[in-house]
């Protein structure tokens, strides 16, 4: 008989519950998912399985403009923004947050954020259902490329997008 070490026991052991660990979870269920929910564009759904309502808007950027300027969006729906830079320079569009302040956790930018001379851009946003007034920026030319977007307050104000951008 072949006396083991304990600790080299304990190790293959450690090492056994680890890896049927990683298999269990690389695995996913039955039903094919990893058990991982699948993640969701922003205003997919509500939450509650039902697709949140969008309105679309083309924006231009220019050298040193945003065409337009200001936009108005229902609350709670998700504001698909199209953006196309229409100028020579690098361009990109950040909504402030709720706090109408830039450059924090709250902001809602462009995807890319960087947007060159001739490319496109989407910004996703579900607009606020208590509504207000939320100022955009290009944060490249922050002093010339600016607007703002008013919120219209919806009457069912438990709806999306409560929380701002």
């Amino acid at each position: 008989m072949k006396i083991v070490p304990r600790t080299t026991t304990i190790a293959a052991l450690s090492l056994a519950v680890a890896t049927a660990l990683v298999l269990t979870m690389a695995c996913g269920d039955d039903n094919g998912s990893s058990g991982t929910p699948e993640p969701t564009l922003p205003g997919d759904t509500n939450g509650g399985g039902e697709t949140i309502e969008t309105e679309s808007f083309d924006v231009a950027m220019d050298d040193n403009f945003f065409d337009p300027a200001e936009i108005t969006v229902t609350g709670g729906v998700l504001a698909k923004i199209n953006l196309v830079n229409a100028g020579k320079a690098i361009h990109n569009m950040r909504i402030a947050g709720e706090d109408n302040a830039y450059l924090n956790e709250d902001d809602a930018v462009a995807e890319p954020p960087l947007v060159n001379e001739g490319e496109t851009s989407v910004l996703e946003w579900i607009a606020p259902a208590a509504g207000g007034t939320f100022n955009f920026r290009c944060d490249f030319h922050p002093d010339a490329m600016v607007g703002k977007i008013t919120v219209s307050q919806t009457e069912d104000t438990s709806g999306g997008g409560e929380e701002g951008p």
